[in-house]
């Protein structure tokens, strides 16, 4: 940030989000221009900040994608909880001012919440239709967010503003729509439709640690449903960061063939989640694009590749999760799994200009 003589912090904040704003069309030209299955450096740098700010809320999500390059932006968040259950999941709806792209993105596992590291711990296999088997953890949460997910995209696809497709006192839903000059979100009414009147053409699927897992069920129930088969050309890619393992062997062969080619997944250096469900959970697998963190950004693993899987998995997690362990000579990491991190080699930056545009 440039030096600001006489300056408070709040006039340091005010100028980051008045300076180099992109038009939100330059934005999304990129994004529908990009090709189907071809990994785009930059667009994975956008998604890495929309899955790091998908912990936050509806209002500080929106303002991020502003800095990003979508000033116009509406963005929706769904959130469920009942502890009852061992459901706690939140998915944020990010539509472009045109409308003409949607980013779904769905929040991941914090570690301060028992109810999530709970959830994730369940292993137990559900089916998945006729596909394969899946994480009951992961199913559940994900069969919680999306009959509304469902509403907002078919919505988006017939050119509706999804402000307009929820109830804004609903409980777990709030919807924030657009921001004055000087940073400041302000709700507003939202149009019938969209800038532009566009209908969605381009969507982006996205997500850190269980919120990647999430991802994953959402591009594999898009390509299940059938009142969803025109929204299965229009899925631009699903870019995950730390994900685990989501299915079993035949859901992984199965969504492999039908859109493996749009799914590419980050794995930051010794970041342990990827490696997880352990072997002895049953035989999870990955699939899709494996891009591996390197001193100049992220580089192709290879396609399909399988992280080592191992019976110690839980261990090898806990032993990452005490820092007194730390220097201990094991290959897992969980300082590796934190959004932040996946953040930064997305985007090549040095700490603290994450913030920036």
């Amino acid at each position: 940030m440039e030096n600001l003589a006489g300056a408070s912090l709040e006039d340091d904040i005010k100028e980051i989000f008045r300076r180099n704003i992109p038009s939100d069309d330059a934005l999304a030209g990129g994004l529908l221009e990009a090709i189907p299955g071809r990994y785009d450096p930059k667009i994975a740098a956008l998604l890495a900040s929309a899955a790091a700010w998908a912990y936050s809320d509806a209002d500080s999500m929106a303002r991020m994608l502003r800095v990003r390059g979508l000033p116009n932006n509406r963005t929706v968040t769904i959130h469920w909880n009942n502890e009852g259950v061992l459901l706690d999941t939140t998915a944020h709806v990010v539509q472009s001012g045109t409308g003409k792209v949607v980013i779904l993105c769905f929040s991941g596992t914090r570690l301060t919440n028992l109810v999530q590291v709970l959830a994730s711990a369940d292993m137990r296999w559900d089916p998945f239709f006729s596909a394969g088997l899946v994480h009951g953890g992961f199913f559940r949460a994900f069969l919680a967010l999306w009959p509304s997910l469902k509403i907002l995209l078919e919505g988006a696809m017939r050119g509706h503003s999804i402000c307009d497709m929820i109830q804004m006192d609903a409980a777990g839903h709030r919807c924030h729509t657009r921001f004055e000059e000087d940073g400041a979100p302000r709700p507003a009414p939202c149009a019938s439709r969209p800038e532009g009147g566009g209908a969605l053409e381009t969507l982006y699927i996205t997500g850190h640690s269980f919120g990647a897992a999430l991802a994953v069920l959402a591009a594999a129930a898009i390509h299940t449903e059938s009142a969803l088969v025109a929204l299965k050309e229009k899925l631009g890619g699903v870019y995950t960061f730390g994900q685990p393992m989501v299915g079993d062997e035949v859901f992984a062969a199965n969504f492999s063939k039908i859109f493996g080619d749009r799914l590419f997944r980050h794995v930051q250096r010794n970041d342990v989640i990827p490696r997880l469900p352990g072997r002895m959970n049953g035989r999870f697998a990955h699939f899709g694009y494996e891009y591996r963190s390197s001193a100049t950004g992220w580089k192709l693993a290879g396609k399909g590749a399988t992280p080592r899987q191992t019976m110690f998995g839980g261990i090898a997690t806990l032993i990452g999760m005490l820092g007194w362990l730390s220097n201990l000579p094991v290959p897992y990491s969980m300082e590796d799994h934190l959004p932040l991190q996946y953040l930064r080699t997305s985007m090549r930056s040095a700490p603290g200009s994450e913030f920036l545009p």
